[in-house]
């Protein structure tokens, strides 16, 4: 590691003591970090990083033709989730009831989001554990097979629950929520010109979201449960 700027960058270099078997050493890398979706695109659409790892809106991952010689786009699985928690313990007790909490989850179209929201870059969720993890299961989709209004009213009024049960919504500020639904991946602008030595003109640079998660070389597939 060369340089570091908490929050900001990190700029890493070839070893020149390593005497390992990888003859290729690479040039210089720097690795920006970016507070939202939306600065990770703009720098990816001025082509002031080369590569995007994570970070790159939905739509805008959508809308990256695969066969564009100009950009390479890497697609995998990965075991990154997103949630939605409830607390049992809010002041007015809404969510205390286990009635009120599967009439709820009833109600949320795991596949809609999946292909609407997020464009088709992610896979839908049906277990609190991910694809491809020891213990992951369909058992929500066992009980949910589909978003049903008329079992979630039935659910609530079996158990005395008058509406509209009112609750309190949070979500994330920050990159997983700026404007239009983020999804991580791998993009690649194609290799600009070298100079004389071979190393690119310019610094290469590798983008991602601060925080933000995904594999190297993947685009992730997450998961909603």
């Amino acid at each position: 590691m060369a340089s570091y700027t908490a929050e900001k960058s990190i700029t890493l270099k070839p070893n020149t003591a390593y005497k390992g078997a990888v003859t290729n050493r690479g040039v210089a890398v720097e690795v920006h970090y970016f507070e939202t979706s939306r600065h990770v695109e703009e720098a990816w659409n001025a082509r002031t990083v080369d590569i995007a790892y994570g970070g790159l809106p939905a739509a805008t991952l959508a809308g990256i033709d695969p066969s564009d010689e100009d950009v390479r786009l890497s697609a995998g699985d990965s075991a990154e989730a997103h949630y939605l928690v409830l607390n049992m313990r809010s002041p007015d007790k809404a969510l205390g009831r286990a009635e009120t909490r599967r009439a709820l989850a009833s109600l949320i179209d795991r596949g809609r989001l999946a292909g609407e929201v997020f464009e088709h870059t992610v896979t839908p969720l049906y277990s609190l554990v991910p694809q491809g993890v020891v213990g992951h299961s369909t058992a929500f989709f066992d009980r949910y097979p589909e978003a049903d209004a008329a079992y979630a009213a039935g659910r609530l009024r079996s158990a005395g629950i008058t509406t509209p049960v009112r609750i309190k919504l949070g979500r994330q500020n920050g990159i997983a929520w700026w404007g239009p639904a983020m999804s991580s991946a791998t993009a690649t602008h194609r290799p600009r010109p070298t100079t004389p030595s071979g190393t690119p003109s310019g610094s290469p640079i590798a983008a991602r979201p601060c925080g933000g998660s995904g594999r190297s070389g993947t685009r992730s597939r997450r998961t909603l449960p």
